[in-house]
């Protein structure tokens, strides 16, 4: 690897770590405050309206951030086709969002949980439809990742100090969509700031571009679905079953795990589209030894600290949720090796299909696992967990197969 792209790679590590630190913070301190200001029941439904929007994001997105991002690496500096590829991208993702809009009015109607809450949950779909015309994809495609941090950080310092400003009980409940959609706005009026100070002049193909590429980025959509029914889908079906207070509970077990992969998006993100040209399997292996002593210190930390862990985080209502997070111990563990062999390793070199097929195959055993426990009558938040971790630790071992059986098709010089 040459210095510079090794100082290239570093700058878009450390951009995106910063970027991922404000993830993981700045939740981190809005947690506590929500859950002592709200109840249980209204925080229950806050993590759920929040679990659907996680799959009207995953409409818009439908793999842009990978297949776009290939794109602009691969247009190799040519800032006209660069434009079209742009324009074709957020004109889909437009196109998308009309869909999205589709999606959540079906299933308003089904779920009594957002037909209850129906301008809460409208908003935070609007929040979300916001994010169309971010371009986070071209930034990382220009390996230009500090573009990427900078609108996130803005936002969500603006969104983070109004919450403790202004909301302080459940009446305030329509303020938290609010404030996202303010702050999704700031963060697109940078993007285009930033797009225009580069003199990248946006452009569009005809809508049958639009459709070849909706097809091209449909197996990278089928992978990202099935990975977010490892999250967002446990925390749908315990909404059928459970209280909206072990809701709760599971939501803040799930966000305190999506705060650990937090940790982790920088280094698989700013891999990807150095893998993409390096195939630098060597650096890989780096980072796996690297990573075990942060690994080894966070278990303990569960291990022995999950009560105080969750006295901390969510209160002294929120300690009986304690055993739930020990479980999960595993799922924060593997995740890491998972997205690690996932679009990093396997993407780069082709294994698209093998990639997306080992995330369906994992996400078919858990939702069979839950299934087996909802007709058993034994559909806990503790066995929720067991399945959860047992997900993550299937999906690590057959990527790391399907790894070991094309180990040729990397750089083994570094």
């Amino acid at each position: 690897m040459m210095i510079s792209d090794k100082k290239s790679l570093l700058s878009n590590t450390v951009s995106l770590y910063l970027m991922n630190i404000v993830k993981l913070i700045f939740p981190l301190l809005v947690l506590p405050y929500l859950t002592r200001v709200l109840s249980t029941e209204i925080y229950g439904v806050v993590t759920y309206v929040k679990a659907v929007n996680v799959y009207i994001q995953l409409i818009i997105d439908f793999g842009f951030l990978l297949s776009a991002t290939k794109e602009i690496v691969y247009a190799n500096s040519n800032m006209e086709l660069i434009g079209r590829i742009t324009g074709d991208t957020i004109a889909e993702k437009v196109i998308l969002g009309i869909l999205a809009c589709l999606f959540f009015s079906i299933v308003s109607f089904f779920i009594p949980i957002l037909g209850k809450n129906l301008l809460f949950s409208t908003l935070y779909l609007i929040s979300v439809l916001s994010t169309i015309f971010l371009f986070d994809f071209l930034f990382r495609g220009l390996e230009k990742m500090h573009l990427v941090a900078v609108p996130y950080i803005v936002a969500k310092t603006i969104t983070t100090a109004f919450t403790f400003i202004l909301i302080h009980d459940d009446s305030n409940i329509l303020l938290i969509p609010l404030l996202e959609i303010i702050g999704n706005i700031t963060a697109v009026t940078i993007s285009f700031y930033f797009v225009k100070k580069m003199q990248i002049k946006i452009t569009f193909s005809s809508y049958k571009k639009w459709l070849s590429d909706l097809k091209d980025s449909c197996i990278y959509f089928i992978s990202n679905f099935a990975t977010t029914i490892f999250g967002a889908l446990t925390t749908l079906i315990a909404g059928l079953f459970l209280s909206m207070t072990h809701i709760a509970y599971w939501g803040i077990c799930m966000q305190i795990l999506s705060a650990a992969k937090a940790l982790y998006n920088p280094i698989t993100n700013s891999l990807y589209p150095h893998m993409l040209r390096e195939k630098d399997i060597k650096f890989i292996k780096k980072i796996n030894i690297i990573m075990i002593i942060p690994m080894v210190i966070g278990s303990i930390i569960v291990l022995f600290g999950s009560e105080k862990i969750m006295q901390i985080i969510g209160g002294i209502k929120y300690v009986e949720s304690a055993p739930v997070l020990k479980i999960l111990l595993p799922a924060f563990i593997f995740s890491f090796y998972s997205m690690l062999y996932g679009w990093p390793v396997l993407g780069v070199i082709g294994k698209i299909k093998e990639t997306t097929v080992t995330t369906v195959i994992t996400s078919f055993l858990q939702l069979f696992g839950i299934i087996i426990l909802i007709v058993g009558d034994a559909f806990t938040l503790i066995n929720l967990a067991v399945v959860t971790s047992i997900s993550e630790i299937i999906l690590f071992v057959l990527r790391f197969f399907v790894y070991c059986k094309n180990k040729s098709l990397f750089n083994l010089e570094g």
